[in-house]
Order: structure tokens, then C-alpha cells, then sequence
């Protein structure tokens, strides 16, 4: 018997054996799969089919007609293959630390060091990811599709189908594109810093080029060329054809959409038993630590964990001076650690932008939609300065960071608001200093500008929150159900909640009379005034005073060890 059958036979029998011995496991996690299963289609016949024959209803009655729709679709040419380069792009990002191919901790160290075909082992799950992958994109784009025809596009089954293909298309490219990241995972975490670089600049491209289609309608050559950039275009071109837009030779371009989606899959196959077994490791290890986080609800700890494997920049790009006095020791480390990562400067921009852009935009809705508005300005505020707030979290996380610094927590958590503060007053006040100058400045900027400080303050109570106490994740029983969840959700989202519940009375109002009063502004500083308590407080409840922390009127020598240590 020559020795590739003996390896057949010994991976036959092998995994003959874990097929047997792994039944009760199996049907246990069967059981898990169809009681998530169950769930989903629970919420979808209790939510999604309502919300969807309301949003027919509505379809027929021409209520999603008008300009703001006709806007949306003549950008579509554009919108949707920056969309489907965007989620291809996502999924691609993810397999750095859950890739498709995806084993157990048993199985990495019991089986792959045994001398078996990688194939039989490793081709299911591969396989498994991608059924998986193209009902996600089948269902996705196919409600995309349907909301596009509701939106007085076409018919909604040539619509739905359309929107169907370009979900699973993408979907499956995007898995094979994992596969390839996983397998190429030497060199991916050789070039970290550099692929993670190119990834924020084309993830802030496509999201630029949505912004842009939105906003202004593109000439029909500029769609074209879209369209026919990539396989993401290719994907987009039926449903831009089917919602009435020039797409020449789109039926080409769903031949070459498909024959690209094959390729991608075969070549991916044929990868799939050449990923590397550190690789495999790895990621068994880093979704295992996720997983467990996610069960404990420490959502933090399991980000933590998903991040692990990216390489981090070693060197800021731009290096600030070392102060010479202690009190801006804070305000330069922060600094300095939002550089290490420019990723967090570069959504604190896009989230301010965003909430500038919504906080100008609620007096030209209507009324009704005034309130939601104004919520989503403050939400994404609030996104903005959680960026900014990086360096507290992490103080949290890992309290040896900052025990040689002469500040107790409940101090040190108001210096990390200095750096926040700064730098979201300056890129709003830049911001309707512009709208101003083009003519479309409102009060609502002066409100944004004047809440800086009640939602950094929410950002810094979210970074010091820590673990959820045990009594909330058991909950207490009642007719409705348990109340675990409703507890731990509000205990998460309590200092965002409250600062935008406190703030968003003020925006509306503003808003809508088109005046900003001396109280209005009073109103706001005391908000953010008692977020910056609350603050500190949950920093010193959480951390206590240190007993070997340094005393606050440290020396010379405690200094120049400081900034020794800072370099």
C-alpha cells in the first residue's frame, strides 16, 4: 500500500472514530442551532414580516416617493458598489482573528498534530462558512433589493432577485477573500501596520463615496466607471439595471461577477488545506477567549481580545515634545496614545462630521423627524468623544499603567477629559465655522459645540464602568420575562443615555425655534459638569485610592523618572 493511501486510510479512521465519539456533542450543539434558529424566526415573524408588509403598504401608497428617495437612487449607480466593497472589505478584516476556516481548541491540540490529510479535516468548515455566508448575502441583499423597488425603482421581484445575486455574491467573495488572509497569515502579520493603514484608507474611501452619492447626484460616466471598477461593481450592475439606471453591458457584468465569484471559491478551496496550523491555533484561541467574553457580557474584554492579533504601530507618526511641567503629563500621554493609533482620530472625525452634518440638517425635515435627528446627532457625538476616550479605558482595563503617576483615579479620570474636549471643540468649532461660511450654520452647532462636555464625560463613565455586578445578570422574573437583559443593557448604556436624554431637549428646542438662549448653554455646562462627577466617582468606586499610589507633590526625581518611563 503506497503511503497517500495508508494517509487516506489513517484519516479515514480517524475521523470515522471522532464521528462517533463526538455524537453527543453534535447533537447537543444541533439543539443549540435550532433553538437559535427558532429565535430568529420568532423575531422575524413578530418584527421583520410586519415591519416588511407595512413598508409594502407604504410602497403603494407612494409614501417613500419624493426627493429624498429620487436622490438616493440616482446615486445608487455609485452608493451600492462602494457598499458591497466595504462589506467585502469588513469580512476580508475579520478573518485576521476569525477566519472561515474556523477549528475548536480539541481539535488544534489533539488533531492537527497527528500525521492526517488536512483536507477531510478542514474543506467542511470551510464549506460551512460559505453556505453560511450566502444565505446571509441572499437575505441582505435581497431586502435591500426589495426596499429599493419600494422606493420606486421597478417591480419588486425583479428587484428582490437582483439585490439577492449582488448579496451573495459579495458574501462569497468575501469569504474567499478570508480564506486567503488566513492562509496568508505570515505575511499578514508581517505587514500589520501597513494592511491595516490601507484598510482604514479604502474603508474611508467607500464610506466617502456613499457620503458623496448621497449628497450630490453623479453624471452617468463616473457611474459607469464605478460600476466596472471590480467585482464589486460587476455584483451591482443587475440591481442598477433593474432600479432603471444606464448600466451598459450588465448582462456582461454578471458573467463576469459570477465566473470572478467561482474563481475566488475554487482558488480558496484549494488553499483551504494549506492554512497554517499557528494560524488555525491562533484563532481557535482568540474566538474561544471572545466567546467566553461575550457569555460574561464583557464586551470590552472580548474587543480586547479580537484586537490581539493586530499588529499596532510601535512608533506614533508624529512625536510630541516631552512637557516640562507634570501637569501636562496626562494630556501627553493621551495625545501621544491616540498617534499610536491614527484609526481613533479618524472615526472621532468621521462621527463628529456626522453628528455636524445631522445637527444642521433637522430644520429642513419634517417635524416628526426632528426628534430622531436631533438623538442621532448626539448619539454620534457621543461615538466621537468614546474614540477620544481611548486612553482612559485602557487605564481601567489595566491599572499598573498609571501607578506611577501622582494623581488618585477619581483626578486622573478628569485630566483624561482635557485631550477629548480639545480636540472635539476644535474640529466642531471648524466645522460650523465652515457652515457658517457657506451659508448653512445654525444654532443647532453652537448646542453640539456647548455638549462636548456632559457626552466626553458619558464617555469617560462608560470607561470606567468595569465588570456587570453579578445581581444584574440574574435579573428578576416577571410576566414580560426576565429582566437580566433590560438591566444589563441600561447598565451599559447609562452614561451615554443619560447625557443624550439630558441634551437632546435642549438641540430640539433650539432647533426649532431657530434661538440659542444664555440658559440653554447653562443648561448644558451643568449637565456635563455632573457627568464629570459621576465620572469621577465611578472611577475612584472602581479603583479606590492605591495605598502605594505616590503622593500628588511629587519631586524632581519623580518627574524625570516619569518622563523617563513616558519615552
Amino acid at each position: 500500500m503506497s503511503d497517500h493511501a495508508e494517509m487516506h486510510r489513517r484519516t479515514d479512521e480517524t475521523l470515522a472514530f471522532l464521528h462517533e465519539a463526538r455524537a453527543s456533542t453534535r447533537r447537543s450543539k444541533r439543539r443549540s442551532n435550532a433553538f437559535v434558529l427558532y429565535c430568529a424566526a420568532l423575531a422575524a415573524a413578530f418584527w421583520g414580516v410586519p415591519l416588511l408588509i407595512a413598508a409594502a403598504g407604504s410602497g403603494r401608497r407612494g409614501d417613500w416617493h419624493g426627493s429624498a428617495s429620487d436622490h438616493l437612487l440616482a446615486g445608487l449607480p455609485v452608493s451600492l458598489p462602494a457598499l458591497l466593497a466595504l462589506v467585502t472589505l469588513l469580512v476580508a478584516r475579520s478573518a485576521v482573528w476569525r477566519g472561515p476556516v474556523l477549528v475548536d481548541l480539541p481539535t488544534v491540540s489533539w488533531l492537527l498534530p497527528l500525521p492526517v490529510l488536512r483536507g477531510p479535516l478542514l474543506l467542511p468548515r470551510f464549506y460551512a462558512s460559505a453556505r453560511m455566508a450566502a444565505v446571509v448575502g441572499l437575505v441582505g441583499g435581497g431586502l435591500l433589493g426589495y426596499l429599493t423597488s419600494l422606493a420606486g425603482s421597478a417591480a419588486w421581484l425583479p428587484s428582490t432577485a437582483a439585490g439577492a445575486w449582488a448579496g451573495a455574491a459579495t458574501a462569497l467573495t468575501a469569504v474567499a477573500a478570508g480564506l486567503l488572509v488566513e492562509r496568508c497569515d505570515r505575511a499578514v502579520a508581517r505587514h500589520a501596520s501597513r494592511i491595516h493603514a490601507v484598510t482604514w484608507a479604502l474603508t474611508a474611501g467607500s464610506l466617502a463615496l456613499c457620503a458623496c452619492a448621497a449628497l450630490r447626484v453623479p453624471d452617468d460616466l463616473y457611474g459607469s466607471l464605478v460600476l466596472w471598477s471590480g467585482p464589486w461593481g460587476w455584483a451591482a450592475q443587475p440591481l442598477v439595471a433593474v432600479a432603471g439606471h444606464r448600466a451598459p453591458g450588465w448582462i456582461l457584468g454578471t458573467v463576469l461577477s459570477a465566473a470572478f465569484t467561482l474563481a475566488a471559491l475554487l482558488l480558496a478551496r484549494r488553499e483551504t488545506p494549506n492554512v497554517p496550523a499557528q494560524a488555525l491555533r491562533d484563532r481557535a484561541t482568540v474566538a474561544s477567549r471572545v466567546a467566553a467574553s461575550v457569555y460574561s457580557l464583557d464586551l470590552r474584554q472580548a474587543r480586547s481580545a479580537a484586537r490581539g492579533t493586530r499588529g499596532q504601530r510601535a512608533r506614533p507618526v508624529l512625536r510630541l515634545p516631552v512637557p516640562r511641567s507634570r501637569w501636562l503629563i496626562v494630556p501627553w500621554r493621551d495625545a501621544t496614545g491616540l498617534l499610536r493609533a491614527p484609526g481613533r482620530l479618524l472615526w472621532a472625525t468621521l462621527w463628529s462630521t456626522a453628528a455636524l452634518a445631522l445637527g444642521t440638517a433637522v430644520p429642513h425635515v419634517r417635524p416628526d423627524w426632528q426628534v430622531a435627528l436631533c438623538a442621532a446627532a448626539l448619539v454620534a457625538e457621543y461615538l466621537a468623544a468614546a474614540q477620544l476616550t481611548e486612553p482612559a479605558r485602557t487605564d481601567s482595563d489595566d491599572a499598573r499603567r498609571s501607578a506611577n503617576l501622582p494623581y488618585a483615579f477619581r483626578a486622573l479620570a478628569l485630566w483624561h477629559a482635557c485631550v477629548p474636549c480639545v480636540l472635539l471643540l476644535a474640529w466642531l468649532g471648524a466645522g460650523g465655522a465652515a457652515a457658517g461660511l457657506t451659508g448653512r450654520w445654525t444654532p443647532g452647532a453652537a448646542v453640539l459645540l456647548a455638549a462636548v462636555p456632559a457626552l466626553v464625560a458619558a464617555a469617560l463613565v462608560s470607561s470606567y464602568r468595569g465588570a456587570v455586578p453579578g445581581h444584574l445578570l440574574i435579573g428578576t422574573d416577571t410576566p414580560m420575562g426576565n429582566t437580566a437583559a433590560l438591566q444589563t443593557g441600561l447598565w451599559y448604556a447609562r452614561g451615554p443615555l443619560a447625557a443624550i436624554v439630558l441634551s437632546a431637549p435642549v438641540l430640539v428646542a433650539v432647533q426649532r425655534h431657530h434661538q440659542l438662549a444664555a440658559g440653554h448653554v447653562v443648561w448644558l455646562l451643568a449637565v456635563g459638569a455632573a457627568g464629570m462627577w459621576w465620572a469621577r466617582s465611578t472611577a475612584h468606586r472602581l479603583h479606590g485610592a492605591l495605598p502605594d499610589r505616590p503622593h500628588r507633590h511629587a519631586g524632581r526625581r519623580l518627574r524625570a523618572y516619569l518622563l523617563t518611563r513616558l519615552k
